[in-house]
């Protein structure tokens, strides 16, 4: 993390399909509906919790899959902190400075109710444009944009095109 920071990394962080799953876990319910998202929090939450972008300031991480499950995981976590604390956890974390360095792609169900509740734990400048490519076909990545625009002008009609490009120029510019 340390040469990272240095060079003002911008890290991409993104789930894969874990080597040992039970098949008849994914017999029904495939894992992206459930285990990337719950892998992405596990890794973010655990950044948090070690400090880890208040410690290496200058880091700047993209979460994918609209923040996963840390918009319902972030308040939980902070209500937790004073029994956290008062057992030796998370002392000396600050959540919501760490929170400052972390980016949200909306690949993958961007609805109303998901860039609603992403936008309770970080702000339309930290939202970005994402669509799982290669993993989703090009016609659904076509239908997934035009659904995300009609979305984003529903919700954050004034950032509309800082979110589908702007932030990412401004992210990657150096």
């Amino acid at each position: 993390m340390k040469v990272l920071n240095e060079r003002g990394a911008v890290i991409i962080s993104h789930p894969h399909k874990p080597s040992a799953v039970n098949k008849e876990l994914t017999s029904v319910v495939p894992l992206a509906s459930y285990e990337y998202l719950a892998e992405t929090s596990r890794a973010v939450l655990n950044m948090v919790g070690h400090n880890i972008t208040v410690r290496f300031p200058k880091l700047k991480i993209v979460v994918p899959h609209c923040g996963s499950f840390l918009p319902l995981a972030v308040p939980r976590m902070q209500s937790l902190m004073p029994v956290m604390n008062n057992v030796g956890y998370l002392k000396g974390v600050d959540i919501a400075k760490n929170l400052e360095a972390f980016y949200y792609d909306l690949a993958g169900a961007a609805t109303p109710e998901t860039i609603r509740e992403l936008l309770t734990i970080t702000t339309p400048d930290h939202l970005l444009y994402g669509t799982d490519y290669p993993y989703v076909a090009e016609p659904v990545l076509i239908k997934n944009l035009s659904i995300l625009k009609k979305n984003l002008q529903e919700i954050v009609p004034q950032n509309v095109e800082q979110v589908l490009y702007k932030n990412a120029q401004n992210l990657f510019e150096k």
